[in-house]
């Protein structure tokens, strides 16, 4: 009784409460009723099938109800569960949905629960293709293949019953999301796995394919309500304007109204809903502020006004609260006698409709929200992989329905990385931060237009974006700044991530790539490097550690510090399986180059003979000697080597199969040269050029590289004039990066291209033959100085410069589209990326 008593004085204090903030706001009229207060509490509106009024009703409306917001909070669990994967929580986070799992078993309810079993996929598919090792990536297929299920029968019951959990949506609109997003997903997941047959990459280009045209069909339809859902998300100042459908509860139970009469028959029923709701309402509050997991020293910016008003949510309260939440889930729709007051009796000033002031995205009902989200992502993932196709493939997908559109998926995920805080939103942002940051050049940043030729355009209208990361919605003009200014805004909604998630170290290295891209590499390096010096971070996602390292390697090898990138290199082989063979060989590379700087006097050694002696056996060893051993089908262990340490050859694998080959065949002709002795052009600089280098060094390091490739080649190398030219390919490119233009140009001329272009007009040019990967990717680069070039010119032509610019570039293509060859895919698609860029330009008018 005395409970009961409390919890009415709590009902009657917040109704109170709010009663004289609406008042005073005239948001409603002095004299108003106890039924008005719980319109507000519960949401107006009209009823909408699978909603009817519980007032007056049967306890089966009640049923109805309960089963919508019990689905929100399942939505909600999930996805907070996501979030301790983003944290690199991984264990907290499957527990929490195991634990759910089994609640719902033995609730013995009929409604189904396949939220859960999609969060376990999409968490075990992240860690998948961080890594690709085998076991990972099957564990990761079977419970996509689950989930597929799951999300069908939950599909089909939400439509049986009337389940209405989206305002702007029909029933079991949400679980085809889902079910697209997990057939996109294990459909990726099917082509990237070791040994596919052809039956496998049938049924996969199959899901794909039927992913693709699930998105296309629901964005479409998602396009249609964007309106309507733009102005749910719209800030608003405070308490203006406020509708009473936009209150705590009644964006996650569309249409749920409640009569005047609270009647003790159906107070218990109403409470249990208000409690519910509200419960729902401060997960979500709690995972838009970014504090759900806990992390209490995140700082949140007002919507309203960022610069002035900060405000650093009360992780001792709120976290609190939500683990109190999480602790008694299973009290989630209990009886009334297990009803505790406490959540609707917090201060006024904690109130939910204080926080709709600072953000706005609280008032998104959670379902609204995870399908906006969900389908951005996962459309905008396939538009920009598809545009990345190179031709031969992508002309073959067109035809069975495959189209890609590089900037509308590029706008789908910088819209999704910015307004959205959930999964999709952070994964939106990885795939942004790979796609301008990642190992593979997807595009140029030589392909500009510079400002005082933009400023002549109308396409390219100044609509000036000074922050990002405080917005809620975005403009397609707005969109267009960004993509042509990407890394003006990247930081900004990288450091808000990092911020909500400070414990994975993925955060920490897309931070780093951010840095190296900006040609910070020796801040990147440092703060990798104090990352996982710190006893105190435990990196429990070792995919993620084993990324970091790879491109710590690399930034160290752009740095010419060889000694460390080996180090972080043959640490690789003890904690990732993708491909020891690349890692030993590019250790052994980085020795190389040791060997070189100081047979060159290019670094200070105690004693020259001993150096030189001692890099040049571990040259030998981790190049010649365990480098192949992991290469399928080479060497004595070959079933460790390949992807993931099955048993296919990496396309790296066949560059340096090719290249020990060589050298073998330098040192049987030449016994008495040392095995270092007998490498030609330097490998190590060839894998930079790979990797970007020449984009991230600094001039100092870019002035030590073109010392470094003065090195003098074996006269006797079989391959002499291939090698040479790989050596004076890579003198270009650094001439270029410092900015010698014409010098680099002439050198990629007179010394490459000249050696197998034999007609610009009509277009010949010599077959491949020692280096194949290296004749399209010097066309490309040719038509980065023709455009770097002429751009700069006062009286340059985008449309004519970019039309020329293009001619090379379907050179480049003639020539690597003979067949497959190693880095095929990746040369494909630069050249395909800056085609796309450079038609653009050819549209637009000066």
């Amino acid at each position: 009784m005395c409970k009961r008593a409390h919890m009415f004085r709590s009902l009657r204090k917040k109704t109170s409460l709010l009663l004289l903030s609406l008042d005073a706001n005239s948001l409603a009229p002095a004299s108003s009723s106890a039924s008005t207060a719980s319109s507000i509490l519960l949401g107006g509106g009209q009823s909408v099938s699978g909603s009817a009024s519980v007032s007056g009703s049967s306890s089966g409306s009640y049923a109805v109800h309960s089963k919508v917001v019990k689905q929100v909070h399942d939505f909600e669990v999930a996805l907070k569960a996501m979030d301790y994967l983003l944290d690199d929580r991984t264990e907290q986070g499957v527990q929490l949905l195991k634990d759910e799992i089994k609640k719902h078993k033995d609730s013995k309810s009929d409604q189904p629960a396949a939220i859960f079993t999609l969060a376990l996929g999409v968490m075990e598919f992240i860690e998948a293709t961080l890594g690709f090792e085998s076991e990972v990536m099957d564990k990761a297929h079977r419970t996509l293949d689950e989930a597929e299920s799951q999300s069908m029968a939950n599909n089909k019951y939400n439509i049986k019953h009337k389940l209405q959990t989206s305002r702007i949506y029909p029933p079991g609109t949400e679980f085809q999301v889902t079910l697209a997003e997990l057939t996109l997903l294990n459909a990726l997941v099917m082509l990237l796995r070791e040994n596919n047959g052809m039956m496998e990459q049938a049924k996969a280009l199959f899901k794909l394919r039927k992913a693709y045209h699930a998105l296309d069909s629901i964005y479409r339809k998602m396009k249609e309500k964007e309106s309507k859902f733009n102005s749910l998300s719209a800030p608003s100042p405070a308490f203006e304007s406020l509708p009473v459908s936009r209150s705590t509860s009644s964006v996650d139970l569309p249409g749920y109204v409640l009569d005047a009469s609270l009647s003790s028959v159906n107070i218990p029923m109403d409470l249990r809903l208000i409690n519910d709701l509200e419960k729902v309402y401060q997960m979500r509050k709690l995972r838009i502020y970014g504090t759900s997991i806990n992390n209490s020293n995140v700082t949140v910016n007002s919507m309203s006004d960022m610069k002035d008003n900060n405000i650093r949510l009360n992780g001792n309260n709120d976290a609190a609260k939500d683990d109190d939440s999480d602790s008694d889930n299973d009290q989630f729709s209990d009886a009334f006698e297990d009803f505790s007051g406490e959540s609707i009796d917090e201060p006024l000033s904690n109130s939910p409709l204080v926080q709709v002031r600072l953000d706005p995205r609280v008032n998104v009902g959670t379902i609204d929200e995870f399908i906006h989200s969900g389908v951005q992502l996962c459309f905008g993932i396939l538009q920009v992989v598809l545009s990345l196709i190179p031709p031969t493939i992508g002309k073959v997908l067109s035809i069975v329905g495959f189209k890609g559109d590089r900037d509308v998926g590029l706008k789908l995920l910088w819209k999704n990385a910015i307004t959205t805080r959930n999964i999709h939103g952070d994964l939106a942002l990885l795939c942004i931060l790979v796609f301008y940051d990642g190992p593979v050049q997807f595009v140029d940043r030589g392909f500009q237009i510079p400002p005082h030729l933009r400023s002549k355009s109308a396409s390219f209208e100044s609509h000036t974006l000074e922050r990002v990361d405080n917005l809620t919605s975005l403009t397609d003009l707005q969109l267009d700044e960004i993509l042509h200014e990407p890394h003006k805004y990247i930081p900004q909604v990288l450091t808000r991530t990092r911020d909500i998630f400070p414990h994975n170290a993925l955060w920490i290295l897309q931070y780093g790539r951010m840095l190296a891209s900006n040609g910070k590499v020796t801040e990147a390096v440092n703060m990798m490097q104090e990352f996982t010096d710190n006893p105190s971070n435990k990196i429990q996602m070792q995919q993620a550690e084993a990324l970091m390292l790879f491109d710590r390697a690399m930034f160290y090898a752009f740095k010419h510090q060889y000694d460390n990138a080996a180090r972080d290199l043959i640490r690789l082989v003890d904690i990732n399986s993708w491909s020891k063979a690349v890692y030993l060989f590019m250790a052994g590379s980085c020795y190389n180059e040791m060997y070189r700087m100081i047979k060159m006097d290019l670094v200070a050694v105690e004693d020259k003979p001993a150096s030189l002696k001692k890099y040049s056996e571990l040259t030998k060893k981790y190049m010649n000697e365990l480098a192949p051993s992991y290469v399928p089908g080479v060497g004595a262990n070959s079933k460790k080597g390949g992807i993931g340490g099955g048993n296919k050859k990496m396309p790296f694998d066949h560059f340096l199969i090719r290249k020990l080959k060589t050298i073998s065949e330098v040192s049987s002709a030449n016994p008495d040269l040392e095995f270092v002795e007998c490498i030609g052009a330097s490998p190590i600089h060839e894998l930079v050029y790979f990797w970007n280098g020449y984009n991230r060094k600094s001039d100092d390091e870019l002035e030590l590289s073109l010392k470094l490739l003065e090195y003098p080649l074996p006269e006797k190398h079989k391959n002499f004039k291939d090698e040479l030219m790989i050596k004076e390919f890579l003198k270009s490119i650094v001439l270029r990066s410092l900015g010698k233009l014409t010098e680099g140009l002439a050198v990629l001329d007179q010394e490459v291209l000249s050696q197998y272009v034999t007609s610009i007009s009509p277009f010949k040019h010599i077959k491949m033959t020692y280096s194949p990967y290296l004749y399209p990717t010097a066309l490309y680069e040719k038509t980065m100085f023709i455009w770097m070039l002429r751009i700069q010119k006062p009286d340059a032509k985008v449309h004519t410069l970019a039309t020329e610019a293009c001619e090379w570039l379907k050179r480049a293509e003639i020539v690597g589209d003979i067949g497959d060859y190693e880095l095929s895919n990746r040369t494909g698609m630069r050249i395909k990326a800056a085609g796309d860029r450079l038609d653009q330009f050819i549209k637009l008018t000066y």
